[in-house]
């Protein structure tokens, strides 16, 4: 629990302090993520092959949107696509670690309910995180990425009841913030509806 809330916190900061530099530089940032990637792959445990930094980088590309108008909210909004992105790379990390470690060990056919939630969650995140891409997202047309990334909701469902299952010390806290979240983003709807409704039409 502590290791993802100073994640939480440290990553929040470096958006916070350099929201430009890493949309302008975002194809290295994605370059050095993978590098860091393919190293924690080698390793038997670290911060990343655990899913803890993967976790991090998609609990900021949630709550972004949720927020009140501020300029930690515009700063996170701006960096969403590299966050999401980011997140991904090192999740398949995640995700590769342990299937490969199932596959090792004889159990990937008899493994816990959250294993292969898990894998499908990272199914779904693959083309959501693609055309996160902006040379990529730039191809599609407003309407059809719209859609599919309304596949991002079926995926952070999947990774909270992932987290649940795993039924660690850190238990309470993903299901706390799993009611947070529900309840700012029911809260950002409504507020969104409402604000809709106040706008008359020209006559």
């Amino acid at each position: 629990m502590t290791i993802v809330i100073g994640l939480i916190f440290i990553l929040g900061l470096c958006v916070f302090i350099f929201q430009k530099w890493i949309r302008k530089w975002n194809l290295y940032v994605y370059g050095f993520a993978i590098l860091l990637s393919i190293f924690s792959f080698t390793q038997e445990t670290t911060i990343i092959n655990m899913g803890y930094v993967g976790l991090s980088f998609f609990f900021l590309v949630m709550i972004a949107s949720t927020m009140a108008p501020s300029t930690l909210k515009k700063k996170l909004m701006g960096n969403r696509a590299e966050l999401a992105v980011l997140g991904s790379i090192f999740s398949v990390t995640h995700g590769l670690k342990y299937i490969i470690f199932a596959i090792d060990y004889r159990f990937f056919w008899e493994a816990p309910l959250y294993f292969y939630l898990g894998i499908c969650a990272v199914l779904v995140m693959i083309p959501l995180a693609l055309t996160s891409l902006m040379f990529i997202r730039k191809k599609m047309k407003g309407k059809s990425w719209k859609k599919l990334h309304q596949l991002s909701y079926i995926f952070y469902a999947l990774i909270l009841i992932h987290v649940i299952l795993i039924n660690n010390d850190r238990f309470l806290f993903y299901i706390v913030l799993t009611i947070l979240y529900v309840v700012y983003k029911t809260m950002t709807l409504l507020s969104k509806k409402g604000e809709v409704k106040k706008i008359k039409p020209a006559i």
